[in-house]
C-alpha cells in the first residue's frame, strides 16, 4: 500500500498570503514529506476559482520534479478535455524526463460548465474528447509516427519528441463516479480513482476488467481520504484544520449543485465511497484504514497536505506522526 498527499494551492481571501510565500512553503512540504517517507504526491485543477484553486497542474509537477528525488508525481485530477494532448503529452513526457521517471497522469471529465465555457467547449463534448485524448496520448508517447482522424483532433505522421522516460508511457488514472468512467478505465487500462458509490464507481471497473480478461491485481485504486493523527479530541491544530476543510467543502457545494455533469444516483441502496476524514491516535486510523479496504481494497490512500489557508510548518508534526506510526503498518499490505 502506498500512501500520498494532495495540493491544490487555495489561497482563500481571508487567510490570504502572498502566492510566492504560499507556493514556496508548499513546495518545501513536499520536500518534507518525501523525506518522511510518503510515496507521491498529487496535484489537483480547476479553473476560474476565486481562491486560486491550481488551474495548471503540469507546471506544479515540473516544480515538485525540481526539488524531489523518489517520490511518485500525480495529478488527481487534471481535466483532459480542456487539453489539446499532443501538447499535453510533449509537457508530461518532459518532466517525466525531469523526473527521471516519475510521473503519472491521473484525469477526469470535470463537471463545471464554467470551465467548458471559458474554454470555448461545451460539456456535452466531454466524453468523445476525453476518448479521442487517450488515444492521441498513447499514440504520440509511442516509438512510430502517428496518424489520428478524430472528430477533434487530426494528426498524420506525427513523431513526437522527446519522449517520456517511462515505456511505453507513464502510469494513467481515470477517476469514476459513473458506469460509463468506470467501464471506460477499464477499457483503457488504466488503474482507478473511484467516487461517489461503489456500484456505479468500482464494481463495472470490476466487471469490464473480467470481460476483458484482464487482472484486476494488475491495476491500483487510489483515494483522496485524509487522516490526522492527534491523541487529543480537542487538539487545537485539529479545530483549526476542520474550519478550512468546511471552507473546502463549501466551496465545492455550488459547483456541484449547479456544475450538472454528475451521474444520476443508482436506485436501490447506495454504497457510498466514504471520503471524510480519519481523526485520532494511530490505532484508529490504522483500524479505520483497514476496515474501509474491506469496502473497497485501495492501493494508494492520499491525504491532504494543508487544509486551506492554513501555514504547512503547523501541519508538518501531523504528517511525521502518520509517517512514524502508521504508514509502517501498511507497508507490506
Amino acid at each position: 500500500m502506498r500512501f500520498g498527499l494532495v495540493y491544490d494551492f487555495r489561497n482563500p481571501a481571508q487567510w490570504e498570503r502572498p502566492l510566492p510565500e504560499l507556493y514556496e512553503s508548499i513546495l518545501r512540504q513536499v520536500q518534507f514529506a518525501e523525506d518522511l517517507g510518503f510515496d507521491s504526491i498529487w496535484i489537483t485543477e480547476h479553473h476560474l476559482a476565486e481562491d486560486g484553486y491550481t488551474p495548471s497542474p503540469v507546471t506544479l509537477l515540473a516544480a515538485m520534479a525540481a526539488r524531489t528525488k523518489r517520490v511518485r508525481l500525480s495529478t488527481d485530477i487534471l481535466i483532459l478535455p480542456l487539453y489539446h494532448p499532443l501538447k499535453l503529452a510533449e509537457d508530461l513526457a518532459t518532466v517525466d524526463i525531469i523526473s527521471n521517471g516519475r510521473v503519472e497522469l491521473g484525469m477526469g471529465m470535470g463537471y463545471r460548465d464554467a470551465e467548458y465555457a471559458a474554454f470555448g467547449q461545451t460539456r456535452q463534448q466531454r466524453a468523445r474528447r476525453m476518448e479521442e485524448g487517450i488515444e492521441v496520448l498513447k499514440g504520440a508517447w509511442g516509438d512510430e509516427p502517428f496518424t489520428f482522424e478524430g472528430q477533434f483532433f487530426q494528426l498524420h505522421d506525427a513523431v513526437v519528441t522527446p519522449k517520456p522516460v517511462q515505456r511505453p508511457h507513464p502510469p494513467l488514472w481515470m477517476a469514476a463516479t459513473s458506469e460509463r468512467a468506470a467501464r471506460r478505465a477499464a477499457r483503457h487500462g488504466m488503474h482507478l480513482l473511484p467516487q461517489s458509490d461503489r456500484r456505479a464507481a468500482y464494481d463495472p471497473w470490476l466487471d469490464e476488467l473480467a470481460i476483458l480478461g484482464k487482472d484486476p491485481a494488475d491495476y491500483r485504486i487510489g483515494l483522496i481520504k485524509a487522516c490526522f493523527v492527534t491523541d487529543y479530541a480537542d487538539d487545537p491544530v485539529w479545530a483549526e484544520a476542520r474550519q478550512r476543510e468546511r471552507y473546502r467543502w463549501g466551496s465545492y457545494r455550488p459547483w456541484i449543485e449547479h456544475g450538472g455533469g454528475f451521474a444520476k444516483p443508482l436506485p436501490g441502496q447506495p454504497e457510498p465511497i466514504n471520503q471524510q476524514w480519519i481523526v485520532g491516535p494511530p490505532a484508529k486510523i490504522i483500524d479505520e484504514i483497514e476496515s474501509f479496504r474491506e469496502f473497497l481494497p485501495v492501493t494508494d490512500l492520499i491525504s491532504w497536505g494543508t487544509p486551506p489557508g492554513m501555514d504547512p510548518t503547523a501541519f508538518n508534526p501531523y504528517l511525521e506522526r502518520f509517517a512514524s506510526d502508521v504508514i509502517p503498518h501498511f507497508r507490506d499490505k
